[in-house]
């Protein structure tokens, strides 16, 4: 053992060459391993990462639970960003020694980096149930990982436990970053201030900041503050997406061409390239890099191959939804031409909204997660992908595969009355949903039109804190409570649904009811030259002309709503008559 002392005295003390030859002096059969793993440390250390790997991997198969190998192999993994390897030692590690709560903490590391992000949260709180010396970092990850889920009332609590272990910079942004997202103006102020004491300069308390400022309708400090640092991924997407959203097209499209050159180079951007590429209908590059869309990352078919175009005549392909209930209900139709041409296709989507696809199609079964867990496939594809292959196919206007229940159609018909317009309403959708809040509308804001006498039902299942009291006063029909399933049923009785761009506005349209879509200044890439290749046939699109500014829209709407109103009246008079 004095040998091998020696060996470790040389390489801590920065004597590499002097340790090698000290490998090869004192290697002897029952040594090997450690000498495996002193060569490949030196190794590491000289950053030959091929050559350390090799004896590390030597050292393991010599002794599986050998524990520093598998920790040298894991953090090479690490450096080479191969993460699949890291899931792979980092498990290793656990089966070598479950006792080590530090192996619990980089199993949840390397889950997180995989995407895995339901077992790396169970693995941190394994971490820090068992009080891991590294719990507030653990604390930070979880937060992190539910704010990438865009769920950041949850990520809070967490950031808040991880501050119960002393203050801490990053951790105190986050929860900046958590109130500036929940649009809390209160608690947003008062993270301000303690994140500002830290460090003002802190990269991630500017990027925040900026969006504080654009909270508050400071836009001239937000834009400062993203001019400055625009040389940055984030502030420039940010600076981008604020230009466009205020109608500044002129300096958004200036920038983004002065940029589009660095984008193409960097995978940073290429999200928010691919976007806006389709916006502009540059459809060649823009499915290209729409494929680099953060939902991609969740696959539920990891071991199946990824169609590319090829013949599957004789294939079994499934389908998957990545995306929201929107996507999942208005791109479904693009199934319809893949059914052609492959032997069977597996339509993958949530429990909530399988009964809203019809499967008469041939060749077409439509599953769920669950049911499809230990099912085989030749290929996959993601919903979001397929579009790709199909976006200039062309449907007939009844195509596409959105149905209702027909007994559930007749419940409400029996339900809803005929004495005036019976009229579904939906003008917000999920809080933290994409470009929120500008593509929601405030609710008082459509004030004159609840002044109109029909019948109006409101479909959609969340009331944010900023409308509720309005809600509360008005006498409408709440059908929030109701799955989408019945929702279904409820818009087939309807003469109208009015809302902004929500999944409801889909459902409404592939029903083929009469839609009519409230849209903000810069609305979703599907809403500019995407949709002139597929328009639903019955929706009728009103957008907005000024940032944030919803009137004339509302004395659009008003007026024809008054038409239909008297047509309506009319039409009843002349029955009554008869």
């Amino acid at each position: 053992m004095a040998d091998l002392k020696e060996i470790v005295d040389c390489i801590n003390k920065g004597n590499l060459k002097e340790a090698l030859k000290l490998c090869d002096t004192y290697e002897n059969e029952k040594n090997k391993k450690f000498i495996l793993n002193f060569r490949g440390a030196v190794h590491l250390i000289k950053g030959n990462l091929d050559i350390a790997e090799k004896n590390f991997l030597d050292a393991a198969r010599i002794d599986s639970k050998f524990i520093d190998p598998l920790k040298n192999l894991y953090l090479i993994c690490l450096k080479k960003r191969d993460y699949k390897d890291l899931l792979t030692y980092a498990q290793k590690l656990l089966e070598a020694d479950r006792l080590e709560n530090e192996h619990n903490y980089k199993l949840a590391y390397a889950f997180e980096l995989n995407n895995n992000l339901k077992d790396s949260i169970e693995y941190y709180k394994r971490y820090v149930d068992k009080k891991g010396k590294n719990s507030k970092q653990a604390f930070n990850n979880i937060g992190c990982i539910y704010l990438k889920r865009n769920k950041p009332k949850i990520a809070i609590n967490f950031f808040k436990d991880g501050l119960n272990f002393g203050e801490d910079k990053t951790i105190t942004n986050n929860i900046f970053k958590c109130y500036v997202l929940l649009r809390d103006l209160e608690n947003s102020d008062f993270y301000y201030d303690k994140a500002i004491k830290f460090d003002e300069n802190y990269l991630e308390f500017k990027h925040t900041k900026a969006k504080y400022f654009i909270l508050k309708n400071q836009i001239t400090e937000a834009i400062e503050i993203l001019i400055e640092n625009k040389d940055k991924p984030r502030f420039l997407i940010t600076l981008l997406v604020l230009y466009f959203n205020l109608g500044k097209n002129e300096e958004g499209i200036k920038l983004l061409n002065q940029s589009k050159d660095k984008m193409k180079k960097d995978p940073i951007y290429y999200n928010y390239l691919g976007l806006r590429l389709l916006y502009e209908g540059d459809f060649k590059d823009g499915w290209r890099f729409y494929e680099h869309r953060n939902s991609k990352k969740v696959d539920f078919f990891k071991e199946t191959k990824e169609w590319s175009g090829e013949t599957i005549e004789n294939k079994n392909i499934v389908v998957f939804t990545e995306q929201g209930l929107g996507d999942a209900i208005q791109f479904s139709k693009y199934i319809i031409p893949l059914c052609k041409i492959a032997k069977k296709v597996t339509f993958v989507t949530k429990d909530s909204i399988k009964p809203l696809f019809k499967e008469e199609l041939e060749n077409l079964t439509i599953e769920t997660i669950e049911s499809c867990k230990n099912k085989k496939f030749d290929l996959k594809i993601a919903l979001g992908s397929l579009i790709k292959f199909f976006f200039e196919e062309k449907f007939s206007k009844n195509e596409n595969l959105i149905i209702s229940n027909k007994a559930l159609d007749l419940k409400w018909k029996k339900k809803i009355p005929q004495n005036k317009l019976n009229i579904g309403i939906s003008w917000s959708g999920s809080f933290n949903g994409p470009n929120e809040p500008y593509r929601s509308i405030p609710l008082q804001e459509l004030e004159k039109l609840f002044s109109l006498d029909v019948n109006f039902y409101c479909l959609q299942n969340e009331i944010w804190d900023r409308d509720l009291d309005y809600f509360k006063t008005l006498n409408l029909t709440n059908c929030g409570e109701y799955k989408l399933t019945e929702i279904a049923s409820i818009i087939q009785n309807l003469d109208l649904v009015i809302t902004s761009d929500t999944s409801l506005l889909h459902l409404s349209a592939s029903l083929n009811k009469q839609t009519w879509g409230l849209l903000s200044l810069y609305p979703d890439w599907r809403w500019s030259e995407f949709n002139k290749i597929n328009p639903y046939s019955n929706l009728k699109i009103f957008k907005q002309k000024s940032f944030k500014d919803w009137s004339e829209i509302e004395e659009l709407v008003v007026t024809e709503l008054q038409n239909k109103i008297y047509t309506f009246n009319n039409s009843n008079k002349s029955k009554t008559n008869l």
